[in-house]
């Protein structure tokens, strides 16, 4: 998912696997430098505006649009 950018951060919180954890510590960051090595389908969505969400593996590709990630989180 990709919320407006902040902070010099690029907005992308990326995971994998089936559950998102609320937990503080659920993300850490990783330079799109090693994304690449990491898992190198994530490059070509990487490009997509604030607010898209995507889900993919090798055989799967679903890209939306969600305005809720746009919203203020104050």
């Amino acid at each position: 998912m990709r919320i407006r950018p902040e902070a010099g951060t690029c907005g992308w919180y990326i995971w994998a696997g089936e559950e998102l954890s609320e937990a503080d510590d659920f993300f850490v960051p990783l330079h799109v430098a090693h994304l690449d090595d990491w898992e190198p389908l994530l490059l070509p969505y990487l490009g997509l505006a604030p607010g898209f969400r995507f889900l993919i593996t090798e055989d799967y590709e679903d890209v939306w649009f969600d305005p809720r990630l746009l919203e203020n989180r104050e």
